[in-house]
């Protein structure tokens, strides 16, 4: 069986070719041309045109403004490491902070018993966050932590603060985390707390942080825009 080497280009991708083209020639905040316009432009039908912008949107290439479209700033690429993603995004020489969504204390279920190492019914405290880059909402993150490990937390913790660092000055120390990352589509909850299209792409990176001793100290759910995000990791053999 042979393969052909170089595959017939469908419709939508040489016209994403000529607007990637077309954005090489712009800045970020540029504005974009309509997709009527760009249709005529290419001799395309609006559906050809649409594929094409979608994988532009995906790409993080270009970005919705209301009814308008603008060309994006380049993503934001970060480690995927232990510690506090604004801190990193800090030092890259970029704005970052969080806005709370809010904080809940609650019994732990099952499946949260397990992965704490607690009983099930035992008090949880969940701090809730809309992760920001250069006033972009690009993330939000759910931690949940054991009652017991932090008190007061809630009361004398700065949610714009890093929570590694806090948990730092409590002698509470990180010694490994257990990831696991996949793709997904927001709900309509998390489209809103964005601020995206429903068919932005995700990635939803679900951690298990231990500290020196192998007791689990949190549990954080994190979705992160993937039109927005790159992470690396370095890996040695």
């Amino acid at each position: 069986m042979v393969v052909d080497a170089e595959p017939r280009m469908l419709k939508h991708q040489i016209v994403r070719k000529n607007l990637d083209a077309l954005l090489d020639d712009l800045s970020p905040g540029d504005s974009f041309p309509s997709e009527r316009d760009l249709a005529e432009r290419y001799d395309v039908s609006r559906e050809t045109l649409r594929q094409a912008m979608r994988e532009l949107l995906v790409a993080g290439r270009i970005e919705r403004r209301g009814r308008t479209t603008v060309v994006a700033d380049p993503k934001v690429v970060l480690p995927l490491a232990i510690g506090s993603y604004t801190e990193a995004a800090r030092n890259k020489g970029m704005t970052a902070t969080r806005i709370l969504v809010g904080w809940s204390v609650d019994g732990a279920d099952d499946n949260l018993a397990d992965l704490l190492h607690i009983e099930t019914g035992d008090a949880v405290v969940q701090l809730e966050r809309v992760f920001t880059t250069d006033n972009v909402r690009v993330g939000l993150e759910t931690t949940r932590i054991a009652a017991h490990r932090i008190p007061g937390l809630m009361e004398t913790f700065d949610y714009r603060d890093s929570l590694y660092a806090e948990l730092s000055t409590r002698g509470i120390q990180f010694d490994r985390v257990v990831d696991s990352i996949e793709t997904v589509l927001p709900d309509a909850r998390e489209v809103s707390l964005l601020n995206v299209d429903p068919r932005t792409p995700m990635f939803l990176l679900n951690r298990v942080s231990y500290d020196i001793d192998g007791v689990p100290i949190e549990q954080r759910r994190s979705l992160y825009r993937g039109d927005r995000m790159t992470f690396t990791a370095v890996m040695h053999a």
